[in-house]
């Protein structure tokens, strides 16, 4: 398991959550349901940050472990 550290840039944090994503679920809709939101709104927080809460649901999720908010 590959864990995001301290220096890595926000761009850098969404773009591994999106490979994981891909990975795991193959597509942002199969994700979706297994988060119990639509492809839709995983979009939305995946592009827009709107829903912090969810945000860490999904980092949990996908087994990102380390993230540093400055």
């Amino acid at each position: 398991m590959r864990l995001i550290a301290d220096e890595c840039s926000s761009a850098h944090v969404m773009e591994e959550i999106k490979c994981r994503i891909k990975d795991r679920y193959r597509n942002q809709a199969n994700f979706g349901k297994a988060l119990g939101a639509s492809r839709k709104t995983v979009s939305r927080i995946l592009n827009h940050g709107t829903d912090i809460e969810t945000f860490f649901r999904i980092c949990a999720m996908l087994e990102i472990r380390v993230i540093s908010i400055e």
